[in-house]
């Protein structure tokens, strides 16, 4: 039983080893951008807009705003199991998984999709629906 919490001790301390690097690599990288944004914002603002400049300070303020509002990044881990939940392997460079997929596509599949991008071209390009 001893043998069993030695182990589990060692993964709580790597935990949190990976929780605390992840927390001063986030503090690293905040402060890195706050140095990007207060140098594009004293670039940029008050030439083309008249804005005042700003501080590192204000500009390490704004990366917070900015990453309160609109999340993160890209997709973010959003989107990083999509394939998993819909049973496709999407990670296969847009090749489809799914059983009897390449048959389908050699039988039927491209005579539908020449004739849904036919009917696209007919309305001027746009497939919304009507």
């Amino acid at each position: 039983m001893e043998n069993n919490h030695g182990h589990m001790g060692q993964k709580g301390m790597k935990l949190v080893s990976h929780v605390l690097n992840g927390i001063v690599l986030a503090i690293i990288f905040g402060l890195i951008f706050g140095i990007f944004v207060m140098l594009l914002w004293n670039w940029l603002m008050p030439t083309i807009f008249g804005l005042t400049t700003i501080n590192y300070w204000q500009g390490a303020g704004l990366v917070l705003m900015m990453r309160l509002l609109f999340g993160t990044i890209g997709h973010g881990a959003k989107y990083h199991n999509y394939g998993k939940h819909h049973g496709l392997n999407v990670r296969n460079h847009g090749r489809c998984d799914l059983p009897n997929y390449s048959e389908w596509w050699q039988d039927e599949g491209k005579q539908h999709f020449q004739a849904y991008t036919e009917r696209v071209k007919g309305r001027g390009g746009n497939d919304n629906g009507s």
